[in-house]
């Protein structure tokens, strides 16, 4: 006899606990972020992924109040039922890029409009992530993204966290942001503290936004040579001859405000997505520049006997970057094509 299996009725259940706490009380909104989540975990349009962020909201107002003053297109009304987050997603989903991220808000006891909003307005601004943590007290957001193959998360503005995972892997919480911010933290560690944690902050939006959409990557934090040149590990590939200075991009654009130096940092920015979709190992300084892409990794034969059998190209030289941690060599950054990620740093 057939036994259909669905995880829709436990998922649900496992969301409510968290939707209560995050604010809301309303049974549809509990379905609907149920049906966001699923459609979240792998979503593609016309045979691509897309990762947009979803921000499940109470009211109209309460958009607003998220990103004052910022740009919303509205796409629709809709009554809340089992289609409604399917129409969200084939409405919204490819717009919700550079910046813009996907809202639904309430409009009434089984109604909602839903749209774009600029989640970020630019670059090193605060970002409608950030912004929720201060209205939490006057109005509950629930953000919903991808942060993976198969892996959702969704964030309150409590600061709490629901990871829903749909393989056959134990479950645990995403890693992927709080990997994101530890290699920030390591690429940031040589920048006077007053902007530096800043930078931090920027660069951990940045590298999510740009790790999210390549097909994986190695990054690397390495303190800067002093005379510039390429350590002898480091030879293989392109090491820049005048490092990219990311940090001080971005603490002339907050300094500055103004077009001249925001357009600088975003040409920088799209500089260093091409870098990290390219192959081989993205190598930052620990000064907040970028100092080499395209670098390949060669073991010695010592090195070689203990490196992973298992496992791709890109899996066996991140384990031969966590060998080499230490002294100079003070982060390593692994993302895979699927969505696996980790972060290795030097011991202090």
């Amino acid at each position: 006899m057939a036994k259909p299996f669905s995880i829709r009725n436990l998922l649900q259940g496992e969301l409510l606990d968290f939707l209560k706490s995050s604010g809301f009380e309303c049974t549809h909104i509990t379905e609907l972020v149920r049906d966001l989540t699923c459609l979240l975990a792998s979503y593609r349009e016309e045979d691509v992924s897309l990762f947009p962020e979803v921000f499940v909201l109470p009211s109209i107002d309460s958009v607003a109040s998220l990103s004052p003053g910022a740009e919303r297109v509205v796409l629709g009304n809709a009554t809340l039922d089992h289609e409604t987050a399917a129409r969200v997603l084939k409405d919204c989903a490819s717009l919700a890029v550079c910046g813009w991220a996907v809202y639904v808000a309430k409009t009434g006891a089984n109604s909602a409009q839903y749209g774009v909003f600029r989640s970020l307005v630019h670059s090193f601004a605060t970002s409608a992530e950030e912004a929720m943590i201060e209205i939490s007290a006057a109005s509950p957001v629930v953000l919903i993204r991808n942060r993976g193959r198969l892996v959702v998360e969704l964030r309150n503005a409590k600061r709490e966290l629901f990871t829903a995972c749909f393989t056959s892997a134990a479950a645990s919480d995403s890693v992927f942001a709080q990997y994101v911010s530890d290699f920030a933290g390591v690429v940031s560690s040589g920048i006077a503290p007053e902007h530096g944690k800043s930078f931090a902050l920027y660069l951990s939006r940045l590298l999510g936004d740009i790790l999210q959409h390549c097909h994986g990557a190695l990054l690397a934090a390495h303190v800067p040579p002093a005379n510039g040149t390429a350590p002898d590990k480091l030879k293989d590939g392109v090491w820049l001859a005048v490092p990219v200075g990311l940090a001080s991009a971005h603490q002339a654009a907050v300094n500055g405000n103004d077009a001249q130096s925001l357009s600088t940092l975003q040409a920088l920015e799209a500089l260093l997505g091409g870098m990290i979709r390219s192959d081989g190992v993205v190598v930052f300084g620990t000064n907040g520049t970028v100092v080499g892409y395209r670098i390949f990794l060669k073991p010695t034969d010592k090195e070689n006997k203990n490196l992973p059998d298992k496992g791709g190209g890109r899996r066996r030289t991140y384990a031969l970057m966590k060998r080499r941690l230490g002294a100079k060599l003070k982060a390593a950054f692994f993302r895979s094509h699927d969505g696996d990620t980790e972060c290795a740093k030097a011991a202090s």
